[in-house]
């Protein structure tokens, strides 16, 4: 895998576009990432790690990793181009970030996370084609793992040597070790076939015992259903299943001879049943003749009782009979005597409303008296015209008089309002006029608010800048101070250095070493050390704090002329008046901005007030002349009309009479008009009603004389309702039937056969009966029983025979798995690293990685140091790994093995770089071998001495072979003197900066 180009925008500490040219920065092989502490080296590698995979090393979150200094209309992204596996991909990323939007209701808006995967697809036409892979986040991050082989805890071990995780793997425990292998080689398919394995033996396990449970279930059953019995074998015990069997076929055979018996039993006793049932049926069937004869008897007599009023009877019936038909003449006749008395009575009651002088007139004078009426009428229809005229008038006049009323009343509010009108007139004038004012002071209202907030924000500034300057002045005058103190301490320490420098030279001379002053071998007198005399560590250290002081010194006066710079651009903006003056003056002002805004905000509806008030003035002027002359016309016509009315009045009075109107009294007359023809219809009715009487009286007469009646009065008194007569004749009829049917019985051979028996015991019969089903039942029952035990020992001995069919293969499976699981997860004895599945392959791993480390473990510690796996568990460790991660550091020089924490810092990151390029190896072997062209060491160098960092940087010389390069992030000032590749991350206070150096800018 190699990186080609980086653009980074909006990311961690860079604020703007910022783009890295990996393939100009590897052309050496090796390259360094250079620059100040917090200036943004490490956040390049997170640009890389964040492009491929969507997250960044370690934990840090996805929603931080927006620059803070970065515009707000700027959005994060992240571009990458790198090739590997032969294909050349660009990939390009944007973490979920918020940017301003108008839309939303607060402001802003939130973008999700996006990603687009192109791949160069160069032709002939268009060399520099790119074709889009996928255009989501996870689709990306699948491809990219698969185009790499590597997933991202795979990627920040091999790749991106982390920050500060050098000397993590080196240290770790057993447990810590475990779980990053764990990630890096995805050893979890071993605990998970451990974790079967263990599963399956407990299934095993239970599958076995719930076979012997079913065994020992079964043999519980099959004991249940064979019953009590006194030569019954005793249920063998549960721990010899197998004598089930034997013991169950025994009770088996004796079921099966108990049935047979049974079943003999059983037939006996149905025959019994079958004879005492026929003797019952017999003597329930001669009790039965012998209760049917006897009734008969008792009817022959009660029909003989009845005979005796038959003859009484039959005349009655006769009678009625004959009379029937007159039914109809005799009821026409009493209904012709009610019609004449109900016509007699309507006569009487018509006449009662007739006028006294007509209450006993004849007919021809009561029509007589209806034509009258009927004349009467018909001139008094004439004058209906008239009525409906002077009606007419009265409501003409009472709505004249409601206008005339309406009229006046406009005619007075218009008055009333035009008197007011111009006092309105001028005061909404003057309104208008003032607001008009106010609206025209608004702009320059709005510059001196603006030049006061101007001016209060400077003063603000002017007043804190002053406090920070003094203390900026203090500062700087101490820091003075303190440079000058230690460059006279460091002067002092020199001065006495060289003062005894005799002694301090004498001090390294040795017998037979030529004098690096002198000359000479012989050293008869040297000079003596000073009990106080400084060493050269102590010059170099004074030496060092002056510098700091100085450094120290400088940035404070930096600062102070800063801050003197700002102070004097925020006076001359704000001038000498105070905040708090400058806060009132504002509020003044917004104040009087408000009040013109108010009055301007006014002006519109004042304006549209005062013309709606002309206008209205104009429709009440013309209101008041039309309501004067509506008031003068209603007025006229109203005199007019009432005349009319008073000349229809005289004639109307005339025709009612006493009646309130000419309707009223042609009502009168035609309500007498029909109580005459009333009384007239009643009369002529009483006459027709008394012609039929008389002819239904001589027709019942004649008719009765004819059914040999002397009168119908005879004839009335004989007859009798149908129901009766017919109630008779069935009577009667029915005697005859009943006589007929009782001596047909009596007659019958079967019943005289057995009157003539003696009497019938059928209770005796069904005591027999019910002995006999009671013994059928029992057999029955019994029988059943037998059966249903021999069936359900059939079925219990077959499932028994199956389970003993599958214990045996069942034990042998258990035994082989349970041991199997022991062995991968050591908990017994056949596993004599008593090491677990998992761990097992991870201390392999562990001991490739070893190996790989300490290829270039002993080129950098010049052949002292080698990486040592131990199969030794922790101390006071406990766990499921048992044993088998351990790394120990064995001293070539000593011969001697001891822990990795006694190592020194520069030897802990020797060994941590060699065990860290071991693991990727390993990782990229295991990943498929893909080639890793590009590779990022991420600090600790400074721990190194001269001679070490010689050895370390001939090894990462090394990593070069095979087109790799390795890139290097340290702010170690000789590794920018040894490396002339170099990227610069420059800090400024708005965002950091990349600058790439050559050698030439070295």
């Amino acid at each position: 895998m190699y990186l080609h180009h980086l653009t980074v925008q909006a990311f961690g500490p860079f604020a703007r576009t910022e783009d890295v040219d990996f393939d100009a920065l590897t052309s050496a092989g090796l390259f360094l990432l250079r620059g100040d502490t917090g200036a943004g080296k490490t956040s390049i590698l997170d640009a890389v790690c964040f492009a491929l995979y969507g997250t960044v090393p370690g934990i840090r979150p996805t929603h931080r990793l927006r620059s803070d200094h970065a515009p707000v209309d700027t959005r994060t992204r992240v571009v990458l181009e790198f090739s590997a596996a032969g294909r050349r991909m660009r990939i390009t990323r944007t973490p979920k970030q918020t940017y301003p939007s108008v839309r939303a209701k607060n402001g802003t808006a939130t973008a999700e996370a996006t990603a687009q995967l192109h791949e160069r697809t160069g032709t002939a036409d268009d060399p520099a084609a790119w074709e889009p892979v996928c255009a989501k986040p996870e689709e990306a991050c699948r491809e990219i793992e698969a185009v790499l082989g590597l997933s991202k805890e795979q990627f920040c071990q091999v790749v991106l040597l982390p920050q500060g995780d050098f000397a993590k793997f080196l240290r770790a425990d057993a447990k810590d070790r475990a779980s990053l292998l764990r990630r890096l080689f995805d050893t979890g398919r071993f605990q998970e076939l451990q974790n079967w394995l263990t599963t399956r033996s407990k299934t095993t396990k239970k599958d076995l015992d719930e076979v012997a449970a079913a065994v020992q279930q079964l043999s519980e059953r099959i004991d249940q259903a064979a019953g009590p019995s006194p030569d019954q074998d005793v249920r063998p015990e549960a721990e010899h299943p197998v004598d089930a069997l034997s013991w169950a076929q025994g009770l088996l055979a004796h079921a099966h001879a108990a049935q047979i018996a049974a079943l003999a039993d059983e037939e006996g006793s149905d025959a019994a049943h079958q004879k005492a049932k026929q003797d019952h049926h017999s003597a329930v069937e001669l009790k039965t003749r012998q209760h049917q004869h006897s009734q008969a008897l008792e009817k022959r007599a009660l029909l003989d009782h009845k005979a005796t009023d038959h003859p009484r009877l039959r005349e009655q019936l006769e009678k009625g009979l004959r009379a029937e038909p007159l039914r109809p003449l005799l009821d026409g006749l009493e209904r012709s005597i009610l019609a004449l008395h109900n016509a007699h009575t309507a006569e009487e009651t018509a006449r009662t409303l007739l006028e006294a002088a007509h209450t006993y007139a004849q007919t021809p004078q009561l029509q007589a008296a209806v034509e009258q009426h009927h004349a009467e009428r018909g001139r008094l229809q004439g004058l209906v015209p008239d009525e409906e005229r002077h009606a007419q008038l009265a409501a003409q006049m009472g709505e004249l008089s409601q206008k005339e009323e309406q009229a006046q009343a406009d005619y007075d509010d218009a008055a009333q309002w035009l008197e007011t009108w111009p006092a309105l007139e001028a005061e909404h004038t003057g309104r208008v006029e003032a607001m008009a004012k106010a609206a025209d002071q608004l702009p320059q209202l709005e510059r001196d608010i603006q030049s006061l907030e101007t001016q209060l924000t400077a003063a603000r500034t002017r007043d804190t800048l002053a406090a920070l300057l003094a203390t900026a002045e203090e500062t700087e005058t101490k820091r003075e101070a303190a440079a000058l103190h230690a460059k006279k301490d460091w002067l002092d320490l020199r001065e006495r250095r060289l003062d005894g420098m005799a002694g301090e030279l004498a001090a390294e001379l040795k017998h037979g070493q030529a004098c690096s002053v002198c000359g000479s071998s012989v050293h008869p007198a040297p000079a003596q050390l000073r009990p106080d005399q400084p060493t050269r560590e102590d010059e170099e250290q004074a030496r060092a704090t002056h510098e700091q002081a100085e450094t120290s010194h400088s940035k404070a006066s930096r600062a102070r002329s800063d801050l003197a710079e700002q102070h004097a651009q925020a006076l001359g903006t704000a001038g000498p008046t105070p905040p708090d003056q400058l806060e009132l003056h504002l509020q003044a002002a917004h104040s009087a901005h408000q009040a013109a805004c108010d009055q301007a905000d006014k002006l519109p509806l004042t304006q549209e007030e005062l013309a709606r008030l002309r206008h209205e003035c104009n429709t009440r002027t013309q209101q008041h002349q039309e309501a004067k002359d509506r008031l003068t016309e209603c007025q006229t016509r109203h005199k007019a009309l009432a005349q009319q009315q008073h000349t229809i009045s005289l004639t109307l009075d005339a025709a009612r009479g006493s009646a309130a109107t000419i309707g009223d009294r042609m009502s009168e007359l035609t309500q007498a008009a029909e109580h005459l023809a009333g009384a007239i219809e009643a009369a002529q009715t009483t006459t027709a009603t008394t012609d039929r009487h008389l002819d239904a009286r001589t027709t019942a007469d004649d008719a009765a004389r004819d059914a040999g009646f002397s009168t119908r009065e005879e004839a009335a008194a004989v007859l009798q309702p149908p129901a009766l007569l017919q109630q008779w004749s069935h009577e009667l009829q029915q005697w005859e039937k009943d006589n007929a049917v009782i001596t047909d019985t009596l007659d019958t051979p079967a019943l005289l056969e057995a009157a003539a028996q003696p009497p019938a015991d059928p209770q005796a019969a069904g005591d027999a009966l019910l002995q006999a089903e009671a013994r059928m039942k029992n057999t029955a029952g019994a029988s059943q029983q037998a059966r249903d035990r021999y069936t359900a020992l059939t079925g219990l001995v077959a499932v028994l025979e199956t389970h003993l069919a599958d214990l045996e293969p069942l034990q042998a499976r258990y035994a082989l798995i349970d041991r199997l699981a022991g062995v991968a997860s050591a908990t017994i004895t056949a596993n004599t690293r008593s090491m677990e599945l998992e761990a097992y392959v991870l201390a392999a791993r562990l001991e490739e990685i070893a190996d790989a480390a300490n290829v270039r473990l002993q080129a950098m510690s010049s052949d002292r140091y080698l990486l040592v796996h131990s199969d030794e568990k922790d101390a006071g460790r406990r766990g499921r790994l048992k044993a088998g991660l351990g790394l120990r550091i064995l001293d070539n020089w000593t011969g001697t093995e001891r822990e990795t924490s006694t190592l020194s810092g520069g030897e802990t990151f020797t060994a941590s770089l060699a065990l860290a390029l071991g693991l990727a190896d390993v990782v990229t072997q295991e990943a498929g071998g893909r080639s890793l062209g590009t590779l990022f060491i991420d600090e600790g160098f400074g721990s190194l001495d001269e001679q070490n960092l010689q050895e370390v940087m001939d090894v990462l010389d090394q990593l070069r072979a095979g087109n790799r390069a390795v890139g290097i992030v340290s702010h170690v000032a000789e590794l920018g003197r040894r490396i002339p590749s170099q990227l610069s991350v420059m800090k400024h206070r708005n965002g950091s900066t990349l600058r790439p150096l050559a050698a030439a800018d070295l």
